[in-house]
């Protein structure tokens, strides 16, 4: 498609971002193609290419030529290696009334856009949250939201920040009255702040539940997040997040249900990783008992619905001794259906959105 013609403003603009030729654009293209919207007329979907550092000739030319004719390829060059620069990019292209994220190595179900689509006019929505599988056919169970719940969805009760990517169906105007943009700053954790300013922004959330789903490729042989990265680095992401005025405005619970996320799901998962990474050393053990304090300074309480297995390893990140015994406490918290894991560490914590069995339930029945 010529960027510079006159084109159909549509209903959904689909942002795709790809830096490397491998990447199965023409995929995710026909899948576009056939959820459910036409390709660039007024009511429709257009669809943006961003190819990021690398010519738009190179991606386009893997493209069959009909799609890649339907299709909107711009460059950028910036030199930086992460998504959140032509992310960025291609949203500010955007004109549509809804926009799209979509990865190059993904791509979605037959319906799904539509089906989005419906949902978010009905209910004037500001975000349509994706049920998302593997392409292997398991589910992604993020956001664990209450078990049934489908529209109105609260940040808190509903567990928004466990889904950390703003996948589905976002109001353009919703980008632009919370200002919100990827971090290119940042090597990892790019759109940490992005979804948390979205989730707890005040705008009205529906979950696309029993809708057509984003489905996550297994084709990318070259992520970085398997790469090893420094303990500053890989949590420059949740530190620039907590030390951020409109997360020190936030209200307690708020900050609580964030920062408990955070702990569980990235501080947590560090610790058995790393070790086929190259193992710890001493220096990267307080590194990350630094990390830790930090994000418990800035919403304290947030431990309390954790289990007991997992406050076991988190006073072992907090005060290192050997470590074979922060690897035996991370292990341990994995051993799902167990007391230690069911029960949390605070007992007057037990029904709280975050509590072990809560959550379980909620991620079971998703």
């Amino acid at each position: 498609m010529n960027s510079g013609a006159t084109e159909a403003v549509p209903a959904v603009d689909v942002v795709m971002a790809v830096h490397s030729s491998t990447r199965p654009v023409a995929r995710a293209l026909a899948s576009i193609a056939a959820a459910g919207l036409e390709l660039n007329t007024p009511d429709g979907v257009r669809v943006t290419v961003v190819c990021h550092n690398i010519s738009r000739d190179e991606i386009s030319r893997n493209v069959p030529p009909g799609l890649a004719a339907a299709t909107r390829f711009l460059e950028l060059r910036d030199g930086i290696p992460s998504p959140a620069g032509p992310f960025n990019f291609g949203l500010q292209q955007a004109t549509a009334e809804f926009v799209c994220i979509l990865g190059s190595d993904d791509h979605l179900e037959p319906g799904a856009l539509r089906q989005w689509l419906e949902l978010a006019r009905s209910h004037s929505s500001a975000m349509v949250i994706a049920p998302q599988r593997h392409a292997g056919g398991a589910p992604v169970r993020t956001p664990p939201v209450r078990v049934g719940r489908r529209f109105g969805l609260d940040p808190v009760k509903d567990r928004l920040s466990y889904r950390t990517a703003p996948l589905g169906l976002l109001r353009r105007s919703e980008i632009q009255r919370l200002g919100l943009d990827f971090s290119a700053d940042l090597r990892t954790g790019e759109d940490q702040i992005f979804s948390a300013k979205l989730w707890f922004g005040g705008g009205r959330i529906d979950y696309a539940r029993g809708a057509g789903k984003y489905v996550v490729g297994a084709d990318a042989e070259d992520r970085v997040t398997g790469q090893r990265r420094e303990i500053g680095e890989l949590f420059a992401f949740a530190l620039e997040l907590v030390a951020d005025p409109w997360f020190v405005a936030l209200p307690l619970a708020q900050r609580q249900s964030l920062v408990t996320k955070l702990l569980r799901v990235h501080v947590f998962g560090v610790i058995l990783p790393r070790m086929d990474q190259g193992g710890w050393t001493d220096a990267e053990r307080e590194d990350l008992a630094r990390v830790a304090r930090t994000l418990l300074a800035a919403a304290p309480g947030a431990d309390g619905p954790l289990s007991l297995a997992d406050a076991r390893l988190l006073r072992s990140i907090l005060t290192p001794g050997p470590l074979a015994e922060m690897l035996a406490a991370a292990a341990a918290r994995r051993k799902f259906g167990r007391p230690q894991t069911l029960i949390a560490a605070n007992l007057a914590a037990q029904l709280h959105p975050e509590a072990p069995l809560r959550f379980m339930a909620a991620s079971a029945l998703l």
